[in-house]
């Protein structure tokens, strides 16, 4: 992950869409609509989803899409759109029922173009304030706290509007392949928009150019907590307790992420999955498996929370016999009975 290498591998992760921030958001008119009616995108909140039928990851978006739905109501519509053929949308739609809880379309090619134009792969989601215009574009597993500003009137377009420009500078930034060129302008991003998951990667990517675990620190204290989502928290806490340099984790903070991310959503099991990390981290076994049959609880058939458990089991156990030194004692005797 660190050096030059891990530098420039960002630059194809860093998506600009030909739609800018502001701009009118294109017409939706020539839509077929299979599930539900033609959203008014000057009248509510609008969430357009571009996707298709054979995308894994579309996929698994649609519990998330469905949830927005179902927590914001009638304050926003959410749209997705394909250009698949019109039968095939249709007996998927259909087959899925409830999980997809929004509204479902078929998107003609030139409707598509007018969005995707730019844009590499699916899903693609699109964030449409109440008067038409674009407000945010990315991918929908990143949606939740844009969107919740723009539902209780936090937005400020044109802070948004710089942060747009500032991503893309960096995205021109990355194609130099010159470390100093990049980190002025991740620095300058990180000062408009100190929890930008972008910036953040690459500033944890010029922490290993520079060998300096200290920036790593510096960056993430920098956080404010004010308007962050549970969800954000939770991948800022995995961030900073999953680098395989112990000198660059920082699991002080990540303590403090994991438990405000649990604060928001106390019934979150991956929430409780990454705080059991975090407390493994601090040392803390016992409490650690508390937490993580806690978060088998809420989904008993996820391998990787069984696996995480029996980990933490197997550490106890260790301990318990005496720890390292007793397995060394172990292991010699049974050589020397050999």
């Amino acid at each position: 992950m660190g050096g030059i290498s891990g530098l420039i591998s960002l630059l194809c992760m860093v998506v600009v869409s030909a739609l800018n921030i502001g701009d009118t958001a294109p017409s939706l008119d020539g839509t077929q609509w299979i599930k539900g009616a033609a959203p008014n995108l000057k009248d509510r909140i609008t969430v357009v989803e571009f996707w298709r039928t054979s995308c894994g990851n579309c996929k698994t978006q649609m519990p998330h899409l469905t949830s927005l739905q179902k927590k914001y109501g009638d304050r926003i519509s959410i749209v997705a759109l394909s250009r698949e053929p019109l039968e095939t949308i249709e007996e998927f739609t259909k087959a899925n029922g409830d999980q997809m809880g929004y509204t479902v379309g078929r998107a003609p090619r030139e409707i598509s173009d007018a969005f995707m134009t730019g844009v590499k792969g699916v899903p693609y989601t699109f964030l449409i304030d109440r008067g038409g215009a674009i407000v945010w574009h990315g991918h929908p597993a990143e949606i939740d706290d844009i969107l919740a500003r723009v539902v209780e009137g936090r937005l400020d377009i044109e802070q948004q509007k710089q942060i747009s420009l500032l991503e893309t500078a960096l995205k021109d930034a990355l194609a130099t392949n010159d470390p100093d060129t990049v980190a002025l302008a991740d620095q300058k991003l990180l000062q408009a928009d100190p929890a930008n998951e972008e910036g953040l990667d690459v500033a944890i990517r010029i922490a290993f150019y520079n060998n300096d675990p200290s920036m790593i620190k510096d960056i993430f204290d920098k956080i404010p907590m004010t308007g962050l989502s549970g969800k954000k928290a939770t991948k800022f806490a995995m961030m900073l307790i999953s680098e395989s340099d112990l000198a660059f984790r920082y699991p002080e903070a990540a303590l403090k992420f994991s438990l405000y991310a649990l604060k928001q959503d106390p019934r979150n099991d991956y929430s409780m999955d990454v705080y059991a990390r975090v407390l493994y981290c601090l040392g803390d076994i016992e409490k650690a498996i508390v937490w993580e049959k806690k978060a088998l609880e809420l989904k008993p058939n996820e391998e990787a929370y069984k696996s995480n458990l029996d980990y933490y089991i197997t550490v106890r156990s260790i301990r318990a016999k005496g720890g390292y030194n007793a397995l060394v004692a172990q292991s010699h005797d049974r050589r020397t009975a050999n």
